[in-house]
């Protein structure tokens, strides 16, 4: 039997206990490497979305400068464009022809008051038949001029919310153009008893605009520009 004696036990327990110290420092050491790592990294991962966010922030500020330079291009064509056609009116004499029979001149555009009345729809349509499209009113000066015309009367204007957004029949951004609606309008009245809603604008009563059901039969305003 081998023999164990105290002072061999006391040598070992302290070399035991020294051992077991190291290996804690040692994990202790790693865990705070390991920590100062994930520090790091995530540091570096913040720092990466930030400039990643700015990137991106540039590119929109960069893709809307450009949208509006390249739609102030537009304006100024189309603004050259109206003064030359001012001047060769000025060229023809005050005897020329503006606009066809049964047309009424504004601007550089011809209007055509319906004496007949038609749903939305098919007045849409009369205008296309006439190389013409249902009223787009772009400015205060425009909407002073149809309300003299109009005559306390009610039109339909080429303006309707059918997909669920008021657009202009040509193409017209409706966001930049001004706004005539009367007073709560548009509100989409569901209580006419003819189904749906009201998706389609008018001139009401020759002085602001309403929303009315697309199917109303109604006069209607067609526009076309001048030609030369």
């Amino acid at each position: 039997m081998q023999d164990y004696s105290l002072s061999s036990l006391s040598v070992e327990i302290p070399a035991a206990r020294s051992t077991k110290y190291r290996v804690i420092l040692i994990l202790g050491v790693l865990l705070i490497l390991a920590f100062l790592v994930v520090v790091i990294l995530v540091s570096l991962l913040f720092i990466d979305y930030k400039s990643t966010q700015k990137e991106i922030l540039q590119m929109k500020n960069d893709s809307a400068l450009k949208k509006g330079i390249s739609d102030l291009q537009k304006s100024v064509a189309n603004m050259t464009d109206d003064l030359n056609k001012i001047k060769l009116i000025k060229n023809k004499g005050p005897s020329y022809p503006l606009c066809s029979e049964g047309w009424n001149h504004y601007g550089l555009s011809c209007y055509y008051f319906s004496s007949d009345k038609k749903p939305w729809i098919a007045s849409k349509k009369e205008c296309e038949d006439k190389e013409a499209h249902l009223v787009v009113i772009n400015s205060e000066e425009e909407m002073k001029f149809l309300r003299g015309f109009a005559n306390k009367q009610t039109f339909w204007i080429g303006l309707t919310d059918a997909d669920g957004t008021w657009k202009w029949v040509d193409g017209t951004p409706y966001d930049i153009t001004p706004k005539f609606w009367g007073n709560t309008q548009p509100d989409d009245w569901k209580g006419h008893g003819l189904g749906g809603g009201e998706d389609c604008a008018t001139l009401s009563d020759g002085y602001d605009w309403n929303d009315l059901q697309c199917s109303s039969k109604i006069k209607y305003i067609c526009e076309k520009k001048m030609t030369f």
